[in-house]
């Protein structure tokens, strides 16, 4: 029981993190989106926090069975890439340059997954699909921008990866350490007095 009620708080505490970050970046970048977009955004990069590691499948391979599948496995896939494009466009740019395939390609795939995402689900009825169409369709159309959020995430943080930067929140939140508060709050990019050290306690 124990267990559980640290995941939850975890889970809840690593949301309000990177919603933070999320927030303070858009605002950076003077870039607005819809609530839907954030939203997305800021689950997104909780979700590939808890990866062990990002695919290396080739994309357009991704693509391609993408579109043999049944209309789930569609919609699996194309979230696959569009979401992969989108992280390693935004963390790992800088170590593309030294590889064959470069952050236009990702961007391009990334776009190319977030705008037949949409299609799919304006097919759909229902408040969900509505929300998530909206998301996809700016997901898809703001793509290059939300990747410079991404940068301005990752740049402002000086981390090489979300999971550093959570890494270091949570054990923030279990020693209440001045130096990693004072590294917190140097970024600019989060709001720590809400929530206060010594609240995840394994």
């Amino acid at each position: 029981m124990a267990d559980m009620i640290y995941y939850m708080e975890l889970h809840r505490t690593v949301t309000e993190f990177f919603h933070d970050a999320v927030t303070n970046a858009l605002k950076s970048q003077d870039l607005e989106v819809k609530t839907a977009t954030e939203f997305y955004l800021v689950n997104l990069l909780a979700e590939f926090t808890h990866a062990s590691h990002v695919g290396e499948e080739p994309l357009a391979l991704k693509l391609v069975t993408a579109q043999e599948g049944t209309p789930d496995e569609r919609i699996r896939a194309l979230r696959d890439i569009g979401d992969t494009s989108l992280y390693v466009s935004g963390f790992f740019a800088d170590s593309l340059t030294r590889k064959l395939i470069d952050v236009d390609y990702y961007i391009a795939m990334g776009r190319n997954a977030y705008t037949q995402l949409a299609g799919i689900v304006t097919s759909s009825r229902g408040s969900a699909p509505g929300f998530f169409q909206e998301a996809f369709h700016e997901l898809a159309d703001k793509f290059r921008s939300l990747v410079e959020v991404l940068h301005a995430i990752r740049a402002k943080t000086n981390f090489s990866t979300g999971t550093d930067m959570v890494r270091l929140y949570e054990e923030w939140l279990r020693t209440g350490s001045e130096w990693i508060e004072r590294r917190l709050r140097a970024t600019g990019l989060f709001s720590l007095d809400a929530v206060g050290p010594g609240k995840l306690v394994h």
